[in-house]
């Protein structure tokens, strides 16, 4: 027996690896087959329960003995050894729609706690009893989204209604409780790891607090808002007003305070953590990132407990989760972009501030090298190649930028005058300064439902529109083309982007200076540069004479 052959069976023997861990991997294509087949065999299964007990199913015991009755199928098959892939993948939909059936009993019977509290029960159960690690991984979730339930049933009526509902008080406030009850379990795991009569707990627990680590991510990102390149595909949020801001109690304002609080105090947490892990050469040598860091925490409070999340899944090298928790930092920083309580001019100056920080930190590192190298850690190692790591993407930046600028430079040299009617709406974002929500005169763009694109074409390519140019160069007859549809000779094509869930022209948005508004309530027409194959470019809104405003 090889030496991986024997500790996976010594893992078996002692219950911290399943019955089939360390069998050949059934090839992917051979699963998702089978899982289709079964997929497809089951629900005839349930149309046949349906139509039997239906009527008995709102009312009375029905639903329990529906979801009782397939849950432990479910667990049976799913406990067997040796068990067929066939059967195998036609028990997750028997346990899914045992879940259901008995989810819907509890939500009908009991109080909304009540029922939450009763599916925490029936998770931890189904998490003892399922050897399935990616099951495991989904009921940590689910268990995680009831008790975010839980919170939020336990304290909506005991916050400043403004900071919960609008400022991003609820999912903060759950993303906090979550990530301290997440502490508190992993604590226990470790607990448990340590004796080997409670090691297959610990292993159960694993794959569990992963999907528990996943939604407190995801609290954290929605905690956030909308980051910055996630706008860019689906269209702006709403935001709070400064007046409400202004109206608000003082509760609200210390809430405010002490979340960003938080979120500096958790930064240092997982400085001082990772510290404790690494023992780490020259600790001091770290302390300008922390800062930096902590700076950002304090004014994007869903950072901090994410840096914590990251500091933890690197630390006990689990490393799926921790690049999940990198993007979810790299998205809190992205939403700061749309944080209305500050200017867009003082957010760019903290970011330009942060990153000026952090490259002068890794110059001194580059000429200041740690002095004892045989004690170095995981993180100094790391650490050598992030002066060639950081100059290499910024030059690979640099040049991706100056790319796309130079491909808009020359659209506006030889693109094709095109002036587009246009009904601007909207005309001011608290976020980013003034600016006119644009919409087009034009088939397919979504500011009329009588030209609105069929849901089909949301599947294929890009919606396009034929027009036909005046001796001014404005769009007339607009014709919306079909998929495969030829442009008729003499017209010019138009290609619409996705925006927002619908489509437009280019840009939805024209912005300009604060104080201008004026200036630009007499824009009738966008100028646009076009390529032949209708790729454009919107350089400026003009007035009816076609002229610049």
């Amino acid at each position: 027996m090889s030496a991986r052959e024997d500790w996976v069976e010594q893992a078996r023997a002692e219950g911290l690896a399943p019955a089939e861990a360390g069998a050949p991997e059934r090839p992917w294509p051979v699963v998702v087959l089978t899982a289709l087949g079964a997929w497809l065999a089951v629900p005839p299964f349930i149309f046949l329960l349906a139509m039997i007990f239906g009527r008995d199913w709102d009312h009375g015991p029905m639903a329990y003995i529906e979801g009782i009755g397939l849950l432990t199928l479910a667990v049976v098959l799913l406990r067997s050894r040796a068990l067929p892939l066939f059967v195998e993948q036609a028990a997750i939909p028997l346990l899914l729609t045992g879940g259901v059936c008995l989810g819907y009993g509890l939500a009908r019977d009991l109080s909304n706690d009540g029922a939450a509290l009763t599916g925490l029960v029936i998770g931890a159960a189904l998490i003892a009893l399922l050897p399935q690690g990616w099951l495991r991984v989904l009921l940590g979730a689910g268990m995680a989204g009831l008790v975010a339930f839980l919170i939020h049933l336990a304290l909506r009526d005991l916050t400043p209604h403004a900071w919960y509902r609008f400022d991003g008080g609820q999912p903060l406030t759950q993303a906090a409780l979550l990530l301290a009850f997440g502490l508190a379990m992993a604590g226990l795991q470790a607990r448990a790891g340590r004796n080997a009569a409670t090691a297959p707990i610990a292993a159960a627990m694993e794959p569990a607090l992963a999907g528990w680590w996943i939604v407190v991510l995801a609290c954290h990102a929605l905690a956030a808002g909308w980051s910055f390149g996630a706008v860019g595909a689906f269209g702006p949020t709403a935001n709070v007003s400064r007046d409400l801001w202004a109206g608000m109690p003082a509760g609200h304002a210390v809430l405010h305070t002490a979340s960003r609080g938080l979120s500096v105090a958790l930064v240092l947490i997982a400085a001082v953590w990772l510290q404790h892990r690494w023992r780490l050469a020259g600790a001091a040598r770290m302390l300008p990132p922390v800062l930096v860091l902590a700076a950002l925490a304090a004014l994007m409070p869903a950072l901090g407990g994410t840096l914590l999340v990251l500091s933890l899944m690197l630390s006990t090298r689990r490393w799926r989760l921790a690049m999940l928790a990198g993007a979810a930092a790299v998205w809190a920083i992205g939403a700061l972009y749309y944080e209305w309580h500050l200017p867009l001019a003082h957010k760019s100056l903290a970011l330009v501030a942060a990153g000026a920080a952090l490259l002068a930190w890794v110059r001194w590192l580059a000429w200041h090298p740690a002095p004892a190298p045989g004690t170095a850690s995981p993180a100094t190692f790391a650490m050598r190649g992030a002066p060639a790591v950081l100059i290499g993407a910024g030059v690979l930046a640099l040049a991706v930028v100056n790319v796309g600028i130079a491909g808009r430079e020359r659209l506006i040299d030889t693109g094709r005058p095109v002036f587009v009617k246009l009904a601007p709406v909207d005309p001011r974002s608290l976020m980013q300064g003034d600016y006119m929500r644009l919409s087009y005169d034009l088939p397919g763009v979504d500011w009329s439902s009588r030209h609105r694109v069929e849901a089909p074409m949301l599947w294929g390519a890009r919606p396009r529109i034929a027009v036909t140019l005046d001796a001014r160069g404005v769009a007339q007859s607009p014709r919306l083309l079909g998929p495969d549809e030829a442009a008729p000779p003499g017209t010019q094509l138009l290609q619409l982007t996705p925006k927002g869930g619908g489509w437009t022209f280019v840009s939805d948005g024209w912005f300009f200076k604060e104080g201008e508004a004026q200036r630009w309530q007499a824009a009738r027409y966008g100028e646009f540069r076009v390529t032949p194959e209708g790729k454009g470019l919107l350089v400026r809104v003009v007035g009816e004479d076609l002229k610049p405003l």
